[in-house]
C-alpha cells in the first residue's frame, strides 16, 4: 500500500480521493484502490511513481 501514485497520463491517485481508503501499486505497474466497503477496483493506466506509506 502507498499514500498515492502518479499515473502515466500525469494524473494522481491518492488516499485523499473521494471514496478511496487505500491505494496499492503492483509490480506490473497496475494500480488498485479499495473503498470503505472493502471493494477493490483497478484504475485505468499504469503508475510511473508513488509515495510510500511509512506506518
Amino acid at each position: 500500500m502507498v499514500f498515492g501514485c502518479t499515473m502515466d497520463d500525469g494524473s494522481q491517485v491518492t488516499c485523499n480521493d473521494e471514496g478511496v481508503v487505500s491505494v496499492r501499486v503492483h509490480p506490473d505497474h497496475s494500480v488498485s484502490v479499495t473503498n470503505s466497503h472493502n471493494e477493490e477496483t483497478t484504475v485505468e493506466g499504469k503508475w510511473v511513481g508513488y509515495v510510500p506509506r511509512f506506518n
